[in-house]
């Protein structure tokens, strides 16, 4: 009896151990196996978020910082215009504007930057060209450039140009008189953005004008032309000002009762 038992409990346990040895291992590699393959599903997950970060959110989150700060520089260039007609009307001997610039942009000024010819046509036919070099104070960035230059505001991006604020060129059509007040910039500068600049500008107090202003002409015609990086701008401004049209760069005639053209100077310069 003892016998039998015993023989019949060792193939009992001999049975069970059986089904353990062939069932343990198999859980315990489906289980080993399953959390592999879920780091591994995480893990590419992960890297695939951070690839589209950096391929997408990157450039879109630093292209909208680089248009928000242009956005305040142009901004900062209505306010440096307010000042330089204070100092070239005489409101003010001297001004300081601050402008934020900014990372890997430059700021400068180029008295040659900008150039403008009026051809005045006589009633007795007689033809007379001035050329006037009017330069500007300009900011270059990645986004655009924008740029003062004769008392206008104009601002460049890739697709062209255009005006944020008009010179002070007026044309009564009604009685046939044009205005010119004309703002001359005369120093260079060149500073790197990424900072506050301080611009000064100030009344060099002597006379560098083509003209003896105030100049007044009767009964004539004139003709203009831009030379400008922005001269698409000022084509546009003139267009629609003197109802005119443009061919070669140069516009079509003008004609006027009374001319009268102004010159002022003003000296810049950059801390």
């Amino acid at each position: 009896m003892k016998r039998n038992s015993s023989r019949k409990e060792s193939k009992n346990v001999r049975h069970l151990r059986r089904l353990f040895r062939s069932a343990g291992p198999a859980i315990k590699s489906n289980r080993a196996a399953s959390e592999v393959i879920g780091y591994v599903i995480i893990f590419g997950i992960v890297m695939l978020s951070i690839g589209m970060i950096y391929a997408v959110g990157f450039p879109v989150l630093r292209s909208s910082t680089d248009a928000t700060q242009f956005q305040s520089i142009e901004h900062g260039f209505l306010i440096l215009q307010t000042d330089l007609f204070k100092v070239a009307l005489d409101q003010a001997p001297v001004r300081t504007t601050k402008l934020g610039t900014a990372e890997g942009g430059s700021l400068r000024s180029d008295p040659a930057a900008c150039n403008l010819t009026i051809e005045i046509i006589h009633s007795s036919g007689t033809v007379v060209n001035h050329t006037i070099a009017m330069g500007n104070i300009e900011f270059n960035s990645r986004v655009g450039s924008v740029a003062c230059e004769n008392g206008a505001v104009v601002v460049k991006y890739q697709a062209g140009a255009v005006m944020r604020s008009n010179p002070r060129m007026f044309n009564s059509t009604d009685q046939g008189d044009i205005l010119f007040s004309l703002v001359k910039i005369n120093d260079s500068f060149a500073s790197r953005g990424g900072g506050i600049a301080q611009v000064t500008i100030s009344n060099p107090r002597f006379n560098e004008s083509v003209f003896n202003t105030p100049a007044v002409y009767q009964n004539g015609e004139l003709r203009l032309k831009f030379e400008s990086e922005y001269a698409d701008a000022w084509e546009r401004f003139i267009i629609d000002e003197f109802d005119t049209t443009f061919v070669d760069g140069k516009s079509d005639k003008i004609p006027f009762n009374e001319l009268v053209i102004v010159e002022y100077i003003v000296s810049v310069d950059v801390g």
